[in-house]
């Protein structure tokens, strides 16, 4: 399935087959020719048969379930993306590929990707997360908005992984806190203990807009055993991705552009067939030069154009993680041990001149500079977590398969605030009159367990359970300087928290044929809840509670005409209750709780191989996510039966891809794909005046190609995503009193034209 996998000897040849069965197994289920692996019905993995069986028939292996499983046996709505197929198409950032994923949709904000799972979401910057990330089975990301980055997408090369899986629905049960939305798994590439070898590969793009800026991607990886029993895997990479955005104020042209560079090294031993080792290190860096907002007013004659302050728009994210995974088999029982730290350093600087620390505040610590201001605001996250799994599986006489365990994390995490006062004209910093500080302790216990009944040969029962609870302490600070050369501590706290949840889920599973299954799902999610930094009782509460979902799902996965069709049906109806929200009183916002909401659906995916090497794929979804209960605070005014923010009603895609011989050893594909985005609502507004104004975001239509040729050890890929250059708007224009500015919206990239070159050895 990866491409770096696929190798060029006589020995390598049957995996090149193989791969090139999963891939005509792949759905197209996404735009710009991204292809997604449906989950497809068929038998019950027999308790003979190993996951090695499998992939060697040509089924695609997931771990949805913390197990691995074919892909088409999980009864969870699954989309499994490959790492190769990635990389083919430039699909290297999380807003690229996505956005492409039924029943998922991407809000961009402060250059960051956040995701909404079947329209669970109320604000990019309300709460903590509702989507849940791993790495390899552990937790990446912050369990709380503490962090500030509230639950973004990671950006993690796909040079380092083998696959994506993203798990729709609430994942409480065996993944814990903030899942209520969904779960995406990134897997990484194991070592292989058999065969030395690699890969090198470079690409360029240029967009529209950027005028002669190219962008450029160099990655390479290679795999070194070290003795039967103990291999090593190095992956690196270099990217840079141009601007096409051009700032009037400063009359810098394509501020957007910005770069990432990062590696991966992983060590793999593997004495036994019952026991491994597996030891990951992994790290990024991304720079990005200016923001991606775009002021509509300005107008479009000339491109996109913005209008921030001089000094805004930069920003910069570090990622660290360290992994050691153990798994052993004891005569039956298979001990699975995930141990992981990570530490990140984001920070990002944003006009926020829009605030009323501009008009209020810089004028009397700054008096001189004549009421002429730009506000810069520095927003700085930091995290450090350390977490802990530990599981047991196993089998009792082929009837029942079961998973315990029990998970521990702790993290501190840090955020900072600084507004600094800048002259308009220059960008040069007056100072810096506000001071944010917050320091977090989050703590969390939690045990779980799975069982799967069969108890008959089509019918077999899933039953599962977490109890977790979570301990966390903010110290908060803020210093306001009064004069540019004395500072005074305007407050120093210290709130506290606690809290508990229970989560479960049944999933019933009827095999009405080796081709054909349904299975229902009763499935529950939390996210916890948090102190608040200010706290009165009785006026402001010391903390807000955790918000909970209860989703209810029928699913049809199925075969037909000798595997020629495939089909994926899915029916939820989700409810959610007790709302994070932030509200204000005076200068001061807390979180609390309120209002209920449901989110509703239908996806649908087919695939069609009519003939050889000609693949068809259609997917459509259907969501209404709406309140079901008005809540009024003084930041946000929401009415029964407004929608939520950020998800389509309608969406859907069509794409074929059709790959045949050519000459000799090479063989060419070609495709193209067309993806409709139903129009969202934006963030909701703070008053019922302005609740008119809250904004649309307009239906678009993307369409992309790809073309390439394979031979030898040889791969040349050619690619154009955004073919008819549509304005698609994917954020912003918030207009509630957390709004930097109403008038920024970001947009999808324009048309991109780009080429890559894979050698592999």
């Amino acid at each position: 399935m990866n491409a770096y996998m696929r190798g060029k000897t006589a020995t390598q040849t049957k995996s090149a087959r193989l791969a090139t069965i999963a891939r005509t197994h792949t759905s197209g289920l996404c735009a710009l020719g991204l292809a997604l692996v449906p989950a497809y019905a068929s038998a019950q993995q027999t308790a003979g048969q190993s996951a090695r069986g499998a992939l060697e028939s040509g089924d695609i292996i997931v771990t949805a379930q913390k197990r691995e499983e074919r892909l088409r046996d999980v009864p969870v709505p699954v989309t499994a993306v490959s790492a190769s197929t990635l990389t083919d198409q430039n699909q290297t950032r999380a807003q690229d590929f996505f956005s492409n994923v039924p029943g998922v949709n991407v809000q961009f904000q402060n250059n960051r990707a956040r995701l909404t799972i079947r329209g669970i979401t109320t604000s990019p910057v309300t709460g903590n997360p509702v989507i849940g990330y791993t790495v390899d089975d552990a937790p990446y990301g912050s369990s709380t908005g503490q962090s500030g980055l509230f639950g973004s997408a990671p950006d993690l090369d796909p040079s380092d992984l083998e696959r994506i899986e993203v798990l729709r629905g609430p994942q409480g049960t065996l993944y814990g806190a903030s899942s209520i939305g969904g779960l995406v798994k990134y897997i990484t590439t194991d070592p292989d203990l058999k065969e030395v070898r690699g890969t090198v590969a470079v690409g360029t793009n240029t967009i529209r807009g950027a005028g002669q800026a190219l962008g450029y991607n160099v990655r390479g990886a290679i795999n070194l055993p070290l003795g039967e029993t103990f291999a090593i895997r190095a992956s690196a990479f270099t990217r840079h991705d141009p601007g096409y955005i051009d700032n009037v104020v400063s009359g810098e042209k394509n501020v957007n552009s910005g770069t990432a560079t990062g590696g991966r090294l992983s060590a793999l031993w593997k004495p036994s067939e019952t026991f491994s080792v597996k030891l990951g290190a992994l790290y990024q860096n991304r720079d990005v030069f200016g923001s991606s907002n775009v002021d509509p007013r300005l107008g479009f004659g000339s491109g996109f154009l913005q209008a921030d302050e001089i000094g805004a728009g930069h920003g910069n994210g570090k990622q660290q993680q360290y992994s050691a995974v153990i798994n052993a088999g004891f005569g039956g029982v298979d001990l699975t041990s995930v141990t992981a730290y990570s530490r990140s350093t984001n920070y990002d600087l944003v006009d926020n001149t829009a605030s009323g620390l501009t008009g209020f505040l810089f004028p009397l610590v700054y008096p001189q500079a004549n009421g002429e201001f730009g506000n810069v605001l520095r927003k700085g996250y930091g995290l450090k977590k350390f977490s802990q799994e530990m599981r047991l599986a196993g089998s009792v006489g082929g009837a029942f398969d079961w998973i315990v365990g029990g998970f521990y994390t702790h993290e501190k995490i840090d955020y900072t605030l600084h507004p600094n006062a800048t002259n308009p004209n220059t960008g040069a910093v007056y100072g810096i009159p506000l001071i944010w500080v917050d320091d977090l302790t989050f703590k969390e216990y939690a045990v779980f367990g799975n069982m799967t009944a069969r108890l008959s040969d089509i019918f077999d029962v899933q039953f599962g359970a977490r109890y977790s609870k979570n301990r966390q302490i903010l110290t908060h600070r803020e210093w306001i300087t009064f004069a540019p050369d004395s500072e005074y501590a305007y407050s120093i706290v210290s709130p506290r928290s606690k809290g508990n949840s229970f989560t479960f889920q049944v999933t019933p599973r009827l095999k009405l044929s080796v081709d054909h299954m349904i299975y229902a799902r009763l499935a529950t999610g939390y996210r916890p809840g948090g102190p608040n930094a200010v706290c009165d009782p009785g006026v402001l509460p010391c903390q807000f509670d955790p918000d909970k979902v209860i989703n209810y799902e029928l699913g049809a996965k199925g075969e037909l005409l000798g595997q020629a069709l495939s089909y994926d049906l899915s029916l939820y109806n989700i409810d959610w209750k007790d709302i994070q929200i932030t509200q204000r009183i005076g200068a001061f916002s807390f979180g609390t709780n309120g209002g209920k909401a449901r989110s509703r659906g239908v996806e649908i995916a087919l695939e069609s191989r009519p003939v050889d090497g000609l693949t068809l794929a259609v997917w459509g979804a259907y969501n209404d996510a709406i309140l079901r209960e008005s809540f009024v605070t003084s930041l946000l005014y929401t009415a029964k039966g407004d929608r939520l923010p950020f998800s389509s009603r309608y969406s859907g895609r069509f794409s074929f891809n059709y790959e045949a011989p050519l000459t000799g050893e090479a063989t060419g594909s070609i495709g193209a794909s067309v993806a409709y985005i139903g129009n969202r609502k934006g963030e909701f507004v703070d008053t019922e005046q302005t609740a008119p104004l809250r904004q649309t975001y307009p239906s678009y239509m993307e369409v992309g190609m790809t073309a390439g040729v394979k031979w030898d050890d040889w791969k040349v890929n050619f690619f154009v995503q955004n073919l008819t250059n549509r304005r698609g708007v994917a954020g912003g224009g918030y207009l509630n009193q957390t709004s930097q500015n109403p008038n920024w919206f970001y947009y999808i990239q324009p048309r991109t034209v780009g080429l890559s070159i894979e050698k592999q050895f």
